[in-house]
């Protein structure tokens, strides 16, 4: 900017700069004249059709309204798109003219030099460029942008990415500024759909057929075949007429235009638009009204007259601009008037004494209606050709965009895009009450290049798939002999279309092999999609950390975790010799029958003296003691207790038996029914699946190297198995499950489950799919949908569902230790029972001998003598 104002200062040192009132201010025919002046780029048709707007609009507006005081008088000048020209052109109108405003300024670089002349001698500048400046707005207060800004396309740009699904693109813009602005904000907007820029190409301004036709040839090998493109309109033409020489404008294909060669599409001659057939655009919305085609009709025969070589089949939004703009400078001249008398010209800067410098070409003085004029210009609010008028900010506040489909020379409205709604087919009220949408439905339909009516896949994704011999029920790679292209199949592969369904993409399935053999492991086929020789790879791939460091993955689509394979032991409790003892621990049983013993001892001695089922010979009382003992544990005692002790004795351990023989039953159905028993540590070998992970987690285990048997196939883990090879497999949840439905009745899972991280998908860094494919991962398990693939590939998952009910519920010994609150109270009831048979016999003959016994006792001493007199008796 510095370098340009000094090579400015240079080149108009020479120019007029004293502030003279110059000769056209003043009156005209009792009119007070206002001063505006137009800089357009009349080489083009847009330059031209903007200016014969403008000669039309003034001519109406006095029409309209032939009692105004004032009349605008507009001085053009033509900056042949050049920035230098536009500016020194400025200068001339604010210096020579006394312009009080100036409009025009398609170019975004003569914009902003203009606008910083305009902003220092308060003359405000309507451009009609839509690019952002580079200067703050701060600094160019006068600067009213009469376009919608640039960057608010790219919403739109995005919703139509995401409608249909589009994730990766090329992006073609020309090396101007105004090619180049638009480039960040489309890069962020796409990145917040889930799309990405994967290839910019920049072609020269004046780019010729050659340089072109190179450039298509480039992307023509690219695999995206989605195209946005954002250049200047007559770059724009010639570009598509060699893009459809070079046959891209064929199914497949999808292209997409932004405002720049949208807008002026009107002025393309039908070669250039029948070129364009099935190209997407986005387009400044203009409402249709009666205003609106009357004008066409008259700027089509002004502009035939006097521009007979150029073609307009209707006028563009710029043109619309331009009249309405036309329209609020004559209001505007209008509302100033009482202040044309004060001043006509810049008032001159203030002299600086001793200023040997160059003179500031910047510093011209400063109109005194300037800032009257901007303040009206800001404050206008008002319905024109082009829709509402007003301004926010210096900028139109107009976000409305038609989204158009190029075919038969015309552009088709397929619907509208606004910031609130999104995408809807019309702009009524019922349209505008919806919440926002980026769906297609809400969309016409669109007529694609090559006439098809669906979707293109845009692009063919390279998935490399793993070679392998063993568990094809994932991914089974085979090749046709006689047509010899590789037939791909599988759960991985099933799953994977199913969460890719309604994506514009075609699939190149290529194994990962080399001449009928595997190319390497997991790891390396996954690194490959880092080294790009792959787009994807689908499989049974794990994700671990290791391998996340250089791909990303996708949300797992399958179980997660890896488990133990071992030969079923249910024949080995069963037909154990002492089978029946294994619910309870050696110190429970011994415990038990301890307790068993002590309570019919102490049933037989409280009996033995008042009992005669416990008397006679000795023998037979200790039979009867040994059976009454026992025949406890199963409630089968018939003896009649006549003691009180007995009976409490009894009771009590009966309900202790009561609990240890549920437990014992219970645990021991347990047992009979378990599929399999608690596995101790593994002292043999254990065999893993080749090229999985495995055998890193089992050396992390403690497994030593030499322990580790690689194996393959199904068959080959039973094998292993049966023979002894290995003590048990290690493997991940998805390939048991399949193992175990062929070999249910031999083998089981057990042990615990180690973490790993589940079958994902696998792209590169950084892809626009990962996020799309795990959501619609999440979604497909949600819904049940994976069932299906599973029973298609599977069946059903009974037999390990099984075996981790089984494995979970295994029963263990029951200890003494958890019958220890039983043992307890029995004993301490038991010990305290005695105690008392003791204590009263002891009182009783106490009392006898003393002879202080009652007559008549009664209570507690009452019942313990009868208790004594009665044993004496049977004891007699």
């Amino acid at each position: 900017m510095k370098k340009f104002s000094r090579f400015l200062n240079f080149l108009f040192f020479c120019l007029p700069l004293s502030f003279v009132e110059t000769r056209n201010n003043g009156v005209r025919d009792g009119k007070a004249i206002f001063h505006v002046g137009v800089i357009l780029d009349l080489t083009s048709t847009v330059g031209n059709v903007t200016d014969t707007c403008i000669s039309i609009a003034i001519s109406n507006f006095y029409k309209i309204h032939p009692n105004q005081n004032t009349r605008v008088v507009t001085h053009v000048r033509d900056s042949k798109g050049d920035p230098i020209t536009a500016t020194a052109a400025a200068l001339d109108l604010i210096n020579t003219v006394g312009v009080k405003a100036i409009v025009g300024l398609e170019s975004s670089v003569g914009g902003e030099f203009v606008a910083y002349i305009g902003s220092k001698a308060h003359v405000p500048i309507l451009s009609f460029s839509p690019t952002l400046s580079s200067i703050p707005p701060s600094q160019v207060p006068y600067l009213i942008r009469v376009a919608q800004n640039e960057s608010s396309q790219v919403k739109a740009i995005a919703a139509i990415i995401q409608a249909y699904k589009l994730k990766e693109l090329s992006m073609i813009h020309d090396d101007s500024q105004v090619g180049s602005a638009l480039l960040p904000s489309l890069t962020v907007a796409l990145f917040d759909v889930g799309a990405q820029v994967c290839n910019r190409t920049i072609l020269p301004s004046m780019a010729n057929a050659t340089i072109i036709n190179n450039s298509l040839l480039k992307l023509k090998s690219m695999r995206s075949k989605v195209f946005i493109v954002h250049m200047s309109s007559s770059l724009g033409a010639n570009f598509f007429l060699n893009v459809q020489k070079q046959g891209m404008m064929s199914t497949g294909y999808v292209w997409i235009i932004t405002t720049a060669i949208a807008d002026v599409m009107s002025y393309m001659k039908p070669s250039v638009l029948r070129s364009m057939n099935g190209v997407i655009g986005v387009k400044t919305d203009v409402p249709e009204s009666k205003s609106l085609r009357k004008f066409s009709i008259q700027l089509q025969k002004r502009f035939k007259q006097d521009h007979p070589k150029l073609y307009i089949s209707q006028p563009n939004i710029h043109a619309l601009w331009a009249y309405d703009v036309m329209f609020l400078m004559a209001t505007v001249a209008n509302k100033v008037q009482p202040h044309f008398n004060d001043e006509n010209s810049l008032s001159p800067p203030a002299n600086k004494k001793g200023n040997r410098n160059v003179p500031d070409l910047f510093d011209n003085g400063v109109s005194p209606m300037g800032s009257k004029i901007l303040q009206i210009i800001q404050a206008a609010n008002f319905v024109g050709l082009s829709g509402e008028i007003e301004f926010i900010d210096g900028q139109l506040n107009s976000n409305t965009y038609r989204i158009v489909n190029v075919l038969n020379k015309r552009d088709r409205t397929i619907g509208y895009w606004t910031p609130r709604v999104g995408f809807s087919k019309g702009l009524n009220k019922n349209n505008m009450q919806k919440n926002y949408s980026t769906d297609d439905y809400d969309l016409a339909s669109v007529t694609w290049p090559g006439g098809s009516k669906v979707t293109p896949k845009a692009m063919t994704l390279t998935i490399g798939v793993p070679y392998k011999t063993g568990f094809k029920e994932f991914m089974k790679v085979s090749r046709d002999k006689n047509t010899d292209p590789w037939n791909v199949t599988g759960f991985s592969k099933d799953v994977f279309e199913n969460v890719m369904q309604g994506l514009p993409y075609e699939f190149n399935y290529v194994p990962y092999e080399i001449n009928g053999v595997s190319a390497g492991d997991y790891n390396n086929l996954t690194y490959c999609v880092y080294t790009k020789q792959f787009d994807a790879v689908v499989g049974d791939v794990t994700i671990i950390a290791s391998r996340s460091k250089y791909v990303e993955f996708s949300q797992p689509y399958s179980d997660s975790g890896v488990r133990m394979i071992i030969r079923r032991t249910d024949e080995k409790f069963t037909n154990g010799r002492w089978w029946f003892l294994w619910p309870w621990k050696m110190d429970l049983w011994f415990t038990t029958i301890a307790f068993f013993l002590s309570t019919g001892f102490f049933v037989w001695m409280f009996e033995k003296g008042k009992n005669p089922e416990f008397q006679g010979p000795l023998s037979q009382q200790l039979g009867k003691y040994l059976s009454f003992s026992f025949s406890i544990s199963v409630f089968a005692h018939k003896e009649k207790l006549e003691s009180n002790y007995s009976r409490f004795i009894v009771s009590l351990w009966s309900f202790a038996v009561y609990i240890l023989m549920g437990c014992f039953i219970a645990n021991l159905t347990s047992m009979l029914t378990a599929n399999n028993l608690q596995v101790g540590k593994i002292t043999g070998s254990v065999g893993y699946q080749n090229g999985s992970f495995v055998p890193g987690l089992l050396e992390g285990l403690g497994y030593p190297p030499s322990k580790l048997v690689e194996l393959s196939a199904m068959e080959e883990y039973a094998d292993a198995l049966r023979d002894g090879r290995v003590s048990a497999i290690y493997d991940e949840i998805p390939y048991i499950k399949v193992f175990l439905e062929h070999y249910c009745d031999e083998f089981t899972v057990t042990g615990p489950t180690y973490p790993a991280g589940g079958f994902g998908f696998v792209f590169p860094l950084d892809s626009p799919l990962v996020s799309y494919v795990s959501h619609q991962v999440l979604e497909f398990a949600e819904a049940n949908k994976t069932k299906g693939v599973v029973r298609k590939w599977f069946g059903s998952d009974s037999c390990y569902d099984t075996s981790q009910k089984n494995n979970t519920t295994s029963s263990q010994q029951l200890r003494l230790y958890s019958f220890r609150s039983v043992f307890i109270v029995v004993g301490v009831a038991s010990a305290l029972t005695l105690c008392m048979f003791f204590a009263s016999d002891l009182v009783y003959k106490s009392a006898k001998e003393n002879g202080s016994l009652s007559e008549n006792p009664s209570g507690r001493t009452r019942v313990m003598i009868d208790q004594i007199h009665e044993q004496e008796s049977y004891a007699s």
